[in-house]
């Protein structure tokens, strides 16, 4: 599902992305002339590997995701904004959702076998 910027406006423009098993469910609504807020979550399940055992487990998603998203090159000085800069003016929420899966997928994952191994550690 992609959505051109110049379609949000000041009140929440609702959007929901099924893929797989995963729901990306949420609101768009334009900050500024180039910097738009989503917050949404994403549920379901995703497959993912242990780290230890390379084994495949299911993983149930709750998560709550809140980013700025800017028409563009963002350019400004505030550090404290988690911002994603968008090509062409054009949301394209399919890949952010992939994106944040692959966020997910990246982090320490052992599964209920391999817990309490000698192996298993927090980084």
């Amino acid at each position: 599902m992609k959505i051109a910027f110049k379609k949000l406006g000041s009140q929440p423009l609702h959007f929901e992305v099924n893929s797989d098993s995963t729901l990306f469910s949420g609101d768009l609504i334009m900050k500024k002339s180039n910097l738009a807020q989503l917050n949404g979550t994403i549920t379901g399940s995703i497959s993912i590997p242990c780290d230890l055992c390379a084994e495949e487990v299911e993983r149930a998603l709750n998560e709550e995701v809140t980013f700025y998203l800017s028409d563009g090159i963002f350019e400004d000085n505030n550090d404290e904004l988690d911002i994603v800069e968008i090509d062409k003016s054009m949301i394209d929420l399919e890949e952010i959702l992939y994106s944040e899966i692959e966020l997910i997928k990246s982090d320490y994952f052992c599964c209920k076998n391999c817990e309490g191994t000698s192996l298993d550690r927090e980084f």
